[in-house]
């Protein structure tokens, strides 16, 4: 149902910082600095990435599309696609759904706070789409390790994204498998399978390893009382992310060996984060 819709390494984001926290790290969208000032991010994968969509909306509709969202929105993000990329989408969930390379929330700004009403989530990053609806910020960032940093800042977040501005953000994950659709539900290679596969081919671990960003971005619609959170998967090797800039690899070490006991644990690291460091650092 999944597998591997790869990104050329060198269009990759490389959002690694250290010490690696867990912060908003939120930037208003278009700013001088933003290579990619855009809303959505269409490139020549496109086809690949509605066909992965259609495949997992076909096989677990509940899974790919959650819950409801007001025909106005549905037509204002299909015409933010439209101005921007020159597509004309149907306004419609399932038509966006597969349209878009990006995953799509909305949110509706209600009296305790923005709430999720809508999910259109094919490739999660190993977290269960349909336990995120009808949850505020809070809520949906609970389970994440080291949240304090977030937490402490999510009404100004929530203010910011959903109710004023177009925000950027981007979160990076290594995975031993390149699928989009990441469910925690779907057996996958796991970090077990990597470490064995790498042993046996007497290689480095590293080689078996994706790079994974969530590129992501937000629409306010604050005359409808409604914000969108657009998720936009982008995955690579590891190994040829890497070969970009020689100081990457050295970089990537020092934010792993910066991450909290509760960080590794929660993305299943803590058995090869020792071996990925030393590989990345060899002595």
């Amino acid at each position: 149902m999944s597998g591997a819709v790869t990104t050329p390494a060198v269009h990759m984001p490389w959002p690694v910082t250290s010490p690696f926290r867990m912060r908003p790290g939120l930037s208003r969208l278009g700013a001088a600095a933003d290579p990619v000032p855009d809303l959505f991010l269409r490139d020549a994968r496109a086809a690949a990435y509605a066909d992965h969509k259609r495949r997992v909306l076909d096989a677990v509709p509940a899974r790919g599309l959650i819950g409801e969202a007001d025909p106005a929105v549905l037509q204002a993000i299909a015409d933010a696609y439209a101005a921007q990329t020159g597509v004309a989408l149907a306004p419609d969930a399932r038509a966006l759904a597969e349209g878009l390379q990006e995953d799509f929330v909305v949110l509706h700004d209600e009296v305790d706070g923005m709430r999720t009403h809508c999910l259109s989530v094919c490739f999660p990053s190993n977290w269960d789409p349909a336990e995120k609806l009808g949850l505020d910020f809070g809520a949906i960032h609970a389970p994440v390790a080291d949240n304090a940093l977030l937490q402490a800042g999510g009404r100004g977040i929530v203010d910011m994204a959903f109710r004023q501005a177009r925000m950027l953000r981007h979160v990076w994950l290594l995975t031993p498998n390149g699928d989009l659709a990441q469910h925690p539900e779907t057996r996958r290679t796991r970090w077990a399978d990597a470490v064995a596969a790498a042993d046996v081919a007497g290689g480095r671990l590293i080689d078996q390893v994706f790079f994974r960003v969530e590129r992501q971005t937000t629409l306010p619609l604050p005359a409808l009382r409604r914000g969108v959170f657009f998720i936009r998967i982008l995955v690579a090797p590891l190994a040829e992310v890497l070969a970009v800039a020689p100081e990457r690899a050295a970089e990537l070490c020092e934010a792993l060996r910066s991450m909290s006991e509760a960080v590794v644990d929660n993305r299943g690291m803590t058995a090869v984060r020792e071996r990925l460091c030393a590989e990345l650092r060899p002595s």
